[in-house]
């Protein structure tokens, strides 16, 4: 059997391709775990807190929603390191392929290379072929790049829709990610990337919520106290009150919708006179994570990954 003799070029794409497919398949199994564990710290660390306003000292169930999390974060990793690992080298054999005509091309001359003119129609389907395999595997590389770039702004994803659930008849828990809107530039949430589980009692007349939120890479936990205006069979009013300002949350418990409107009080005293901002009134909804996650992803994008991304109407 004739021995297959390699010349150097293709001995640096096999080493090329063998090194892509370890390094690739590990730091997407590498990225895909981290995603897993930082979502379900973060849903831990939201449910540790929920427990301690409860004065619930078993965490256990915690420990099961976390371990649940990551099963869930990791479902399909394994598929992702497949097609991040094998995916792009037959693409990589195609761009080099195209690359070496191109450069010899520059430097014998094109028509030496490729001589268009007399090729048959096989031939030239071919090199058609090669040159758009070429250019969506530039596109590729450029969108996983970028992307990486992406990952590094918006860190996590968040939960789903957003849930109401009632326990017996005082008490109510609530669980989704505030949004926020008003007339001004400041009205817009300071921590987008946030989650929230608000727990309602009725005999003792208040509502705790445990919030997380994430600035860059920073989780920033918060226990928040509320005052319970008014426990109906239809909703439950509560209320927190600030040095400038004012805020009341509904929670509807037919529509499963929570809501809430702030405004400003105080205004003339000197500490209230030193907001930066002019906002008079504001409004919160708590709403799907995953939109606000989604919607911060593509603000992050960069101008060239919206424009690629425009191309396949994204």
């Amino acid at each position: 059997m004739p021995s297959i003799k390699l010349n150097g070029w293709q001995r640096i794409g096999i080493i090329a391709s063998i090194i892509w497919a370890f390094g690739a398949g590990i730091y997407t199994h590498k990225a895909d775990v981290e995603r897993a564990n930082f979502f379900a710290n973060f849903a831990y660390k939201v449910c540790a807190y929920s427990k301690e306003v409860a004065h619930e000292t078993d965490l256990s169930s915690c420990d099961q929603e976390r371990k649940a999390n990551i099963i869930a974060w990791m479902k399909g990793s394994d598929e992702n390191v497949a097609f991040a690992a094998l995916a792009p080298i037959p693409l990589g054999w195609f761009a080099a392929f195209i690359l070496l005509y191109v450069g010899r091309a520059q430097v014998i001359g094109f028509r030496a290379v490729v001589p268009w003119a007399t090729l048959n129609w096989a031939k030239k389907s071919f090199v058609v072929f090669c040159t758009f395999v070429s250019l969506i595997s530039i596109l590729f590389a450029i969108m996983v790049i970028l992307n990486l770039y992406v990952d590094t702004q918006v860190p996590v994803a968040l939960a789903l829709r957003p849930k109401v659930m009632k326990f017996g008849e005082d008490s109510v828990i609530a669980e989704g990610t505030w949004t926020r809107s008003g007339p001004t530039q400041w009205s817009s949430i300071a921590f987008p990337l946030q989650t929230s589980r608000i727990r309602c009692n009725r005999q003792e007349r208040r509502c705790m919520e445990a919030k997380a939120s994430v600035s860059g890479n920073v989780l920033v936990s918060e226990l928040l106290e509320y005052e319970v205006e008014s426990w109906t069979g239809g909703s439950i009013v509560f209320r927190n009150d600030a040095p400038c300002a004012s805020e009341v949350f509904t929670i509807d418990l037919n529509t499963e919708a929570v809501s809430g409107a702030g405004h400003t009080i105080n205004e003339n005293t000197a500490f209230c006179k030193m907001r930066e901002d002019n906002e008079k009134y504001w409004n919160y909804l708590l709403s799907n994570g995953f939109d606000v996650y989604w919607a911060q992803r593509q603000k992050a994008r960069p101008l060239l990954l919206r424009l690629i991304q425009t191309l396949f109407g994204n």
